[in-house]
Order: structure tokens, then C-alpha cells, then sequence
């Protein structure tokens, strides 16, 4: 028995280590190759393709149009008073608003009846009514409401304003075609076909009406909105900047053609179309129509604030450059939210503060001037060293950098603060991660960190920052993932040793295949990351898992701080769950169930919690969701390793190499049970 195992433990040393590294570079080569060079990455100033632009200005086109809306009579009705409960749900704080109905009368497309639509909405008011007041217009997102957008109104009730916010065309009780994919992909003339031409038409009339009310200085006219409503916010002060004070657009941002080059964008909704549908006409015909940037050249533009997040899920961040860089003047401001999405809180203090600026001759936003930007090469890498000027009037708090290393999934937006050199002056180094990667940055200057009063530079590229800790982290981990492995086949080689030499040969093929079926088996399931997790039903929309881990899982405002390392926990677990496969693989199988059957519920649930099913939903325009490959081929593979644990458990109990425990412990509580009673029977 001793010469058998030795010669056993000769002919398989091989074996297991060629099986350990086979499996341990066979991962690797899935994920560092494929998974993360899953995002793509292009220069901030380009865009995918370059326009053939007609000899069209959109400009020129509304100093014809606007005469058509100005003409068109508002026939203003004002409502019944009302008072309007609004929670905010960022903060759970509850308002009452002291609201008052109204209808105004909007164009409608040209050479159609009827030739004007009722257009409705709400007058807002402070608390304290002067005999004159700044004014607000305010508009909501695509499919929402005016209550949707109650969130806005609230900086500008608190500085005394009086608020219009109404309803688009088409949404709430306002009349008008309801936005669809052939009137927002439209095909036909814009002033004849394209929803986009109803919202400003309405928009128009929204600043006429709030120039007509007796308690509004048509000299402090501000104009805002989210999404939609911050495009056509856009749009309205390019065409009537000259009577607008101030604008600022919320979660909406222009270059929009940028998108394009990112399909899991939602702006593909908007249009109904997947990124490989659009035309390229599109980008030189319908979209110079829409595209905020070709408005924000207007010389009328007002002083104007983005408030917007990284991680948009419809604008992705790269195109706040050709937005910002498009604007002429220098009254131009950011504040750019990291890892936010669709919508965040605390804004409410930048705008105020914005607000002071415009109307109430206060201190201007923060300027930040990059004087110095050098890359240095030392024994653990690149590093980036920053050099900035930030001209304030206000006294500064702290200056952060944000940045992301773009190409590593899952990464998110992370700061730095800058260390202050003299009374302008700031300098910071970015040290580089486990891996080569782009970098993008933006700096923060913080006005006051209790009021959360801050603003940010532009976006800008660090390019490519070079690591040296890669090798040494391929390394660790080799060894962390290797000598596990190894242990465990080795260990089931050493339980062969007790058989027979005929018994022995066989059972060592069967093991053997075992083992190559738990290593495709784990292969399998990191495959599955890359395949489709969620499929719509039109358009050609897919999200791989991939998709989860650059947008939900970095999503800080309701995974709290431990998004930054949520997609590298998630990939520590499954490394974990790869090595535990070849030691405990039943146990390991069961647990490697329970997340993509968690999912494949809540993706089959989804078309019920977001009204897919309803025409009347942006949603709809892509159709329900159906599960992809993906969570299946992580299911097919904790199968397997079930099925494979089984059939190993089995064989050693066929062979008596190994005893079955659950018999064991029955013996043993049935032996404990007899003595019991046999100690009664005595007593």
C-alpha cells in the first residue's frame, strides 16, 4: 500500500498542478482580458462620428418661428387656490405649497387642428407675497408630471419666487400628442412632426405667461428643469435668453450624438431605437434640431448651471465637455454629482447660492484653473500630479479631485482632497491602482461643507496611468487561488491511495473528469458575466452583468459607501466559491444558486413593477424584459458542481474510502438514545 502511494502521488503531481494552473489562467484570461476592458473609451472632446452638416441653424429657424408663438394668444385661465402636500422623498421632509391652477393656450404642430392645444399647470407661491417677485419656470421630465418636479420649486418658493410649473404637451391634463418614437425619432418636418417642437412651443408660452402676471419682475426671470424639462429649458433661453435672467438645467446635458457610443444608455428609449438603428442622417438632419449643443452657441444665452451625475442613465459624463465647451461666454458653472444617477439630493444649497448670483449681485461661483499637469514614473508606477488655481470671492472650505479609472469595471468616482499651497494655489498627487488604466478627473471646490455649497470644473482626461503593482498582485493572487486548489486535488488523490491498484486506475479517470467538470463548470460561470443578463423584448437592448457592476453596483446613493468595493467583494466571493467548488462542492453549488435565482426573479418581475405592459410609458417603447443566458449559465454551473459533488460523494461511499455521516450520526444518537433508556430501566 505504501509503494502505491507513492507512485500515485509521482504520477499525479503533474496532473494537479497542470489542472490548478489550467483553471487558475483559463479564469484569469476571462477576466482580466474580457471583463475589464468592457468599457469603451474615447477621447472626451470626440464624438463617435462626424456630422455632414447641412446648411441648417437652429437659431436662425426660431428667430422666424417665435413669431408664430408669440401670436399665438395665451387665453390665460387662473383656477381655484389650493394647498399641495409634497414629501421629499431624498430626505423625507414634508411641505405644504400654496398652489393655484391655470391653462394657457400653446401652438400646435404647423397645419394641424386643432391649431392650438390647452396647456396646464400650477402658479406657485411663497410664503411671504411682495408686491413684486422674481420668477420661475419650471419644467418636469418625459412621461412625468408636475408633481414630479416639486423637488425644484423648493430653493426657489425658500428665495420668494413666484413658480410656474406646467405640463408638457401630451402629459398630465395638457392637451396635445403624447410623446412617442415616430414624433421623437422623427422622420418628417420638426415643426410639422417632433414632440420636441410642442415642449418648446409650450415652453414659450410659459415664460409669456409668467411676463404678463402683475406680481413678477420680468427683469428676474429664471428658467430650470429636469431631464427633458432641462433640455427644453436649454433650448428656451438659446431662443429667449435676452429675457431670462438665469438658467439651470438639472440631470440634462447636451452632444448628445456622444451617447451613441454608449447603447446602454436610456436616451435610446426616448427614441425607440437601439444604438445600431440609428441612422446616420439622424446626426445631421433631426438631431441639430434637438441636440441642446447647437443652441447653446446663442449669443441671448443667460448665465447658466448643470447640475448633473456620473453615472446619468441617460447623458453618459463625457459629453458635459461639448455641452459646457459649446456655451460662448464664461457665465457658465458645473456642479457634477459622482456616482450619481437620474436624480440625487442636496442640490438645493448650489442653486440658492447660484440664485444669489444671478438676482442678487452675490459672490460668483468658484473658478478652477488647471496650471499644471505632469505624469511621474517611480517604482510603484505613474503618477498624476495636479496643479490648480481657484479664483473665489467666497471663502473656500476644501478642494477635492474626483476621479474614476474608467477602464476598471465597477470602479467608482472616487476623492482626493487637494493640499492648499498658498491663497490660490492647490496640489494633489493620484497614485496609481493595481492596474494600467484611464483616468478622468474633475475638481471640486467646496464652498462651505455644512451648507453643502460647492461647484466643479470641466471633465478632463489624466490619460493611461501605469501600474507596477500588477505583477505583484497576479502573483498573490496565484498563490491565493493555486495553493487552495492544489491542497484539495491533492487531497482526493491521497484518498486513492487507500484502494487497490486495479480499483485505483478507474477511480482516478473518474476523479480526474470530475475535476475538469468543476473547472469548466467555474469557467462557466464567469462566462456567464459577459452574456446577457436582461434582454428587452424591442430595440435590441441588452444588459450584461457588466452593466450591474459600472451602474448599479456604484450606485452609493443606496448602497452606501460600499459601492466603491462592491464589484471587487462580488469577484472575492466568486474566486472564493471557485476554490471551495473542488473542496466542498455540494455545499458550494447550493450557495452559488441562491444569486442568479434571486435575479431571474426579480428580472421576470420587472415588466409588473415598470408598467412595461403600459403604452403609456416611456418603458414601453422597448417592450417587457426577459432574462438573458447569463444568470442561466451561473445556474447550469452551480448544478453541475452539485451534480459533480454528489457523484463524487457517492463514489467514495460505493468504494468505503469514505462513510456516510448522516448514518453515522443516526448510529450515534440511536446509541445515545438506548443508553438513556437502558439508565432509566436501572434507575
Amino acid at each position: 500500500m505504501k509503494s502505491n502511494h507513492k507512485s500515485l502521488g509521482k504520477n499525479s503531481f503533474l496532473l494537479i498542478i497542470l489542472v490548478s494552473i489550467l483553471f487558475f489562467f483559463s479564469i484569469n484570461s476571462i477576466f482580466f482580458n474580457i471583463i475589464l476592458s468592457q468599457q469603451e473609451i474615447i477621447p472626451l472632446g470626440d464624438s463617435l462620428r462626424t456630422h455632414q452638416s447641412e446648411n441648417f441653424d437652429i437659431l436662425d429657424f426660431w428667430e422666424r418661428e417665435i413669431e408664430r408663438v408669440n401670436n399665438t394668444p395665451l387665453a390665460l385661465h387662473y383656477g381655484e387656490n389650493q394647498s399641495i402636500r409634497y414629501t421629499n422623498p431624498f430626505i423625507n421632509k414634508e411641505y405644504i405649497l400654496n398652489a393655484q391652477n391655470i391653462y394657457f393656450d400653446s401652438p400646435n404642430w404647423v397645419n394641424s387642428s386643432p391649431e392650438t392645444i390647452r396647456i396646464h399647470g400650477y402658479i406657485l407661491y411663497p410664503n411671504e407675497i411682495k408686491a413684486i417677485n422674481p420668477g420661475c419656470l419650471i419644467m418636469h421630465g418625459l412621461n412625468a408630471d408636475i408633481k414630479d418636479v416639486f423637488e425644484l420649486t423648493i430653493p426657489y418658493l425658500e428665495k420668494g419666487f413666484i413658480v410656474l410649473a406646467h405640463a408638457h404637451p401630451g402629459h398630465g391634463k395638457s392637451e396635445g400628442a403624447k410623446p412617442r418614437p415616430e414624433n421623437l425619432y422623427y422622420e418628417g418636418e420638426y415643426n410639422e412632426s417632433a414632440h420636441f417642437y410642442l415642449t418648446l412651443c409650450a415652453a414659450i408660452q410659459g415664460l409669456r405667461v409668467l411676463e404678463n402676471s402683475t406680481l413678477v419682475d420680468n427683469t428676474q426671470i429664471m428658467v430650470t428643469g429636469e431631464s427633458y424639462g432641462g433640455l427644453n429649458a436649454m433650448w428656451l433661453s438659446a431662443i429667449c435668453g435676452d429675457r431670462i435672467s438665469g438658467l439651470i438645467s438639472y440631470i440634462a446635458i447636451g452632444d448628445i450624438s456622444k451617447n451613441i457610443k454608449y447603447p446602454s444608455k436610456l436616451i435610446f428609449w426616448i427614441l425607440g431605437k437601439s444604438a445600431t438603428e440609428i441612422q446616420d442622417s439622424y446626426l445631421y438632419n433631426q438631431l441639430l434640431r434637438f441636440d441642446p449643443k447647437y443652441y447653446l452657441k446663442s449669443p441671448k444665452l443667460p448665465p447658466i448651471l448643470w447640475q448633473i451625475g456620473t453615472n446619468d442613465d441617460f447623458f453618459h459624463y463625457s459629453c458635459i465637455k461639448g455641452t459646457f465647451d459649446a456655451v460662448q461666454h464664461e457665465n457658465k458653472f458645473l456642479q457634477i454629482f459622482p456616482n450619481e444617477h437620474h436624480g440625487f439630493p442636496f442640490f438645493e444649497n448650489s442653486t440658492k447660492f447660484f440664485i444669489d448670483y444671478i438676482l442678487n449681485n452675490g459672490t460668483a461661483p468658484p473658478l478652477v484653473n488647471i496650471t499644471q499637469t505632469t505624469k511621474v514614473s517611480g517604482m510603484i508606477g505613474d503618477s498624476l500630479n495636479l496643479s490648480i488655481k481657484v479664483n473665489s470671492s467666497s471663502q473656500i472650505s476644501s478642494v477635492m479631485v474626483i476621479y474614476n479609472r474608467i477602464d476598471i469595471m465597477g470602479s467608482c468616482w472616487q476623492k482626493v482632497y487637494f493640499n492648499n499651497v498658498d491663497n490660490q494655489t492647490w496640489k494633489v498627487t493620484l497614485t496609481p491602482g493595481l492596474f494600467d488604466s484611464n483616468i478622468d478627473f474633475y475638481v471640486v471646490v467646496n464652498v462651505n461643507d455644512i451648507e453643502r455649497i460647492w461647484f466643479s470644473s470641466n471633465i478632463f482626461s489624466g490619460g493611461i496611468i501605469h501600474s507596477n503593482y500588477f505583477s505583484v498582485f497576479i502573483i498573490l493572487l496565484s498563490i491565493l487561488i493555486c495553493i487552495p486548489i492544489v491542497l484539495a486535488i491533492n487531497n482526493k488523490f491521497m484518498i486513492l491511495s487507500r484502494l487497490e491498484k486495479d480499483v485505483n486506475k478507474v477511480v482516478k479517470k473518474k476523479v480526474i473528469i470530475m475535476l475538469i467538470i468543476i473547472s469548466l463548470s467555474e469557467i462557466l460561470a464567469y462566462i456567464s458575466l459577459i452574456l446577457p443578463w436582461v434582454i428587452y423584448e424591442k430595440g435590441g437592448v441588452t444588459f450584461t452583468h457588466i452593466y450591474f457592476f459600472n451602474n448599479l453596483f456604484t450606485w452609493k446613493l443606496f448602497i452606501g459607501e460600499i459601492a466603491s468595493v462592491l464589484t471587487s467583494l462580488f469577484l472575492v466571493i466568486m474566486f472564493t466559491f471557485s476554490i471551495l467548488a473542488f473542496i466542498k462542492p455540494v455545499i458550494t453549488g447550493f450557495f452559488k444558486l441562491i444569486y442568479p435565482t434571486l435575479l431571474l426573479i426579480l428580472i421576470s418581475l420587472m415588466p409588473f413593477f415598470s408598467e412595461a405592459t403600459n403604452p403609456e410609458t416611456l418603458i414601453s417603447n422597448f417592450g417587457i424584459t426577459f432574462p438573458g443566458m447569463g444568470p442561466f449559465f451561473m445556474l447550469i454551473s452551480a448544478f453541475l458542481i452539485i451534480i459533480i459533488g454528489k457523484w463524487e460523494s457517492n463514489l467514495y461511499l460505493k468504494l468505503g474510502v469514505k462513510k456516510n455521516k448522516r448514518v453515522q450520526n443516526i448510529k450515534k444518537i440511536l446509541t445515545t438514545l438506548k443508553r438513556k433508556i437502558f439508565k432509566i430501566k436501572l434507575i
